[in-house]
């Protein structure tokens, strides 16, 4: 058993009261975000005039800045007292990765955005009855979930450490974030790597093809929708109508792709103790306008995270290697490198004639640079003479490499 941090989602299904009570909130948080980041702008242009170059971020400066606020603005109070806290929680996070990590700065929110949400923390005072929820100063809300996470959510052994309520596409949603056990998986010494693609979702060392996630439909009744609400009123009956089968169609799409998802990394997570990819620079790729819709309807990005969040939840090894690694270029079988290689699929090696599948090839000489990079990390920790060190010797065969842990002690 292991204790980690998940998210669950559940659906709510608030009355027209409580739907006031949730946008009143929603707004409060927004405003108030808005009003500390503009104050925080006009401060920092004082202190700029006066020759100081830096305003910090910290707790007690927007803390300050949030108790005048409600004493200006008394609809503040009637949200619950931790969502306005936590509100300049997150925008001291934005700040910081804002200065420290070269994120974008930190911009101001529109309540014309689908997404809008607040969250408060867990004081003990969330509590469940059957299938109703009950949130401190907002009162109870019916809501549906699986079993499996009614269970998590009523056990014992799970810590709720935080909520996130949320409208999206004009449903509202509680994401609750929570410690709980989990049962992890078996180890089974097997590795595997895999190359990421758009022509094939995801391509692994023992030759096995993961296709790409259909969602042509999906995008085809998208799009026949945005041409109907481009030929209503905005705000008339027959606009919300279409726009309710709109958002309808965007969800389907939205759980299409993450449900490929999950079951992809699932079973990833389960059946190989080593997995090795590449670092590819998403961000990047979105630029070229050829590719970035294909990008939007596979999702690398978050596929990518959901693999490597359940490798931590199962202490299964997880290894990113350079994208500047020439895996596609890269012989598996004597280490000839293609320079003049394009956009064949297929390719024979000038230098020792092995026949390659493109996306193949490259997921093994994946497999291969990822062990050499774990085989460096194992002996930095073995020569940094720690006191117990894991050890773990990897054995090459024809298609894949056995992880044998061996325990040591120095």
């Amino acid at each position: 058993m292991k204790v980690v941090n998940k998210g669950l989602e559940v659906r709510l299904y608030p009355d027209e009261d409580m739907v006031q009570v949730l946008e009143q909130n929603i707004g409060n948080a927004r405003f108030t975000w808005n009003r500390l980041l503009d104050g925080y702008q006009k401060t920092y242009s004082l202190f700029k005039q006066h020759g100081y170059t830096t305003l910090k971020c910290n707790m007690a400066t927007f803390n300050t800045m949030l108790n005048m606020l409600k004493k200006e603005y008394s609809f503040l109070r009637l949200s619950e007292s931790s969502s306005l806290q936590q509100v300049f929680r997150d925008l001291i996070n934005s700040f910081n990765k804002f200065f420290k990590k070269g994120s974008g700065y930190p911009r101001f929110k529109s309540k014309r955005n689908p997404k809008q949400s607040f969250r408060i923390q867990n004081n003990n005072n969330i509590k469940f009855k059957n299938n109703v929820v009950v949130f401190p100063k907002i009162g109870p809300i019916y809501f549906r979930t699986s079993k499996e996470y009614k269970k998590i959510l009523n056990s014992n052994d799970t810590k709720i450490n935080n909520v996130t309520i949320k409208r999206h596409n004009g449903k509202y949603y509680a994401v609750f974030n929570v410690e709980t056990p989990i049962e992890m998986f078996d180890k089974t010494f097997e590795s595997v790597g895999i190359d990421l693609g758009l022509r094939t979702l995801a391509t692994l060392s023992n030759e096995l093809k993961k296709a790409k996630i259909d969602v042509t439909h999906e995008n085809e009744m998208i799009k026949k929708y945005q041409r109907k609400l481009a030929r209503k009123k905005p705000g008339s009956k027959r606009y919300k109508k279409t726009q309710q089968t709109y958002w309808k169609w965007q969800d389907k799409k939205t759980n299409k792709i993450k449900d490929a998802q999950h079951k992809i990394s699932h079973n990833l997570a389960k059946y190989y103790d080593l997995i090795c990819m590449e670092n590819l620079d998403i961000k990047k790729m979105f630029e070229n306008k050829n590719i970035s819709n294909s990008l939007q309807n596979t999702g690398l990005a978050s596929l990518v995270d959901k693999i490597k969040y359940k490798c931590q939840w199962n202490d299964k090894e997880f290894i990113q290697i350079s994208r500047w690694f020439p895996s596609s270029k890269k012989c598996h079988n004597c280490g000839y490198i293609h320079h003049n290689l394009k956009d064949e699929k297929t390719w024979n090696c000038p230098k020792c004639g092995k026949h390659h599948d493109r996306d193949i090839n490259a997921s093994k000489n994946i497999l291969q640079e990822g062990t050499r990079i774990l085989r460096e990390k194992i002996m930095n920790l073995w020569y940094r003479g720690d006191s117990t060190v894991i050890l773990e010797a990897l054995a090459s065969t024809a298609r894949e490499v056995r992880i044998l842990e061996v325990y040591t002690s120095r």
